[in-house]
């Protein structure tokens, strides 16, 4: 299989996912949460964006020779991260009609070590492995995209929907950068048997994150189980 095959086909495999993943979003905001719940739940969305900021700079400084078009894009990806982080922050304080303490809610919020997707950067050692990160890239930003869609879609505040919007758009573009390092280095069946293996493992996790920070939608666990054999 050609490197680029391999991408379309990890892609169209992780639509099940990505679906289940939508039908518990629509679910959690259906059932209408408290605004004490709300907070708490944007509060975890807002840190793992700046998780994902500080992975992703972590990146960028340690890895100096790393070709600049690939630098340029994760450069990019880092202030995505930044402005997803702020975007959030102003819909809690939105939601609250008061400014919050950020640095506080970052401590309490990582004290707590609630489920997030950017815990899998250190899970699966994406700080020193190409690989590991493309795939969180292709797997966990293409869902982030999936997610925010739906929230948009689901949420009838416009100051929130706008702005998640936006958000998904951004992590589309994060997702790609995944799928355009794999197709460079995805050239072996190696590489593409270690690369399976990690987003079959990535799926399962993001599904469970799903889950916990959400709710978990009658049909939705059957429905990746039967996609993906688990």
């Amino acid at each position: 299989m050609t490197p680029t095959e391999f991408v379309k086909d990890i892609m169209k495999e992780n639509e099940a996912l990505f679906k289940a993943s939508k039908m518990n979003v629509k679910k959690y905001f259906e059932d209408q949460p408290d605004q004490s719940h709300l907070v708490d739940h944007f509060i975890g969305r807002m840190v793992n964006e700046h998780m994902n900021f500080e992975e992703i700079t972590q990146q960028l400084h340690d890895n100096d020779k790393m070709p600049k078009d690939e630098r340029a894009l994760l450069a990019k990806q880092a202030m995505d991260e930044a402005k997803h982080t702020k975007m959030v922050r102003e819909v809690i304080e939105h939601i609250l009609g008061e400014e919050i303490d950020f640095d506080a809610a970052v401590a309490r919020e990582k004290e707590l070590n609630t489920a997030k997707g950017a815990t899998l950067l250190e899970t699966y050692g994406a700080q020193d492995d190409e690989a590991a990160l493309a795939a969180y890239q292709l797997v966990a930003e293409g869902r982030a995209q999936a997610v925010w869609d739906q929230m948009a879609d689901t949420i009838e505040d416009d100051f929130i929907a706008t702005r998640y919007r936006e958000i998904a758009k951004d992590e589309g573009f994060h997702s790609k950068i995944g799928a355009r390092k794999l197709s460079k280095i995805a050239t072996t069946e190696s590489i593409q048997d270690k690369v399976r293996t990690l987003v079959s493992n990535m799926r399962k996790d993001l599904f469970e994150i799903s889950c916990k920070n959400t709710t978990e939608a009658p049909g939705a666990r059957q429905l990746v189980q039967e996609a993906y054999g688990w």
